[in-house]
Order: structure tokens, then sequence, then C-alpha cells
């Protein structure tokens, strides 16, 4: 019964990633023609040779920034309201009713997270290619 549970507790996690799958590697250029280093390797990974966790890719979010302005007695005052490009407020989630006194279009670059010389997460692909999962944060290196 032991091996029983045993046998579909191993067929169910087989295609699964864990730590048994995964190497290490030194991220040696970024971002123009990323390369890498895996530990134990002589040569280093070019680009063609890598894929990179979307998370970790600079990414671009199209967005209106909307300002409303309202007086207060003689006082002017006023607010700016990121609202994307589907018409949901950036901060809250929640769609934007009100009417735009003036907009401006545009987008938010959210910068990747790495850095040359960063300690890296990595599982070989087929063809001699590495998938790149993520930073080594646990204090290896």
């Amino acid at each position: 019964m032991l091996n029983e549970a045993l046998k579909l507790l191993k067929d169910q996690t087989k295609d699964s990633i864990d730590s048994r799958d995964t190497e290490r590697a030194t991220l040696l250029s970024w971002p123009s023609s990323p390369s890498i280093e895996v530990d134990g390797d002589l040569t280093p990974y070019p680009t063609d040779k890598l894929v990179f966790a979307e998370y970790l890719l600079d990414r671009e979010v199209k967005a209106d920034f909307i300002a409303a302005e309202y007086l207060e007695g003689d006082e002017a005052k006023g607010s700016v309201t990121g609202v994307l490009a589907n018409g949901v407020v950036y901060e809250t989630g929640e769609p934007y009713k009100q009417t735009p006194r003036s907009s401006l279009r545009g987008k938010l670059v959210i910068p990747s997270p790495l850095r040359v010389g960063d300690r890296l997460i990595v599982s070989r692909l087929s063809g001699q290619r590495y998938y790149v999962h993520g930073k080594d944060v646990g204090g290896h290196g």
C-alpha cells in the first residue's frame, strides 16, 4: 500500500520542477546580449541559448494619466490618476468613472530586477538551452 502511494505521488509530480532539477548560474551580461555562466560549466551560455521568465524582463503598461481639477475657494486643487488602457485605475483596479479635465497617454515601464553579477536559478532545457527562473536569494552568492 505504501509503495502504491509513493508511485502515485511520483506520477503526479513527474513534470514539476524541484531543487534536483535546477542549477545555479551567474549573470555575466544584461540586458543587451545576456549571457550566463552555469556553475561547473567551462563556457558561458549566450543569448540564443537562454529563455527568461517573463517577469524578469522589462515590461511596459499602456496608461492614461488623468488630471482632475476643482476649486476650493479661489485656490485650484487637483489630482492625477493613472488609468490603464483598459479603463481601470492603476492604484485600485476599479473602473474609472469621472469625466477627465485633461489627460496624457503614456506607458509605465517596469524595469527588470536583474543586474550583472546576480546569482540565478536555472534549469536545463533540450538543445543545451537554459530556462532562467529567477534570482537566487538563498544567500549562497
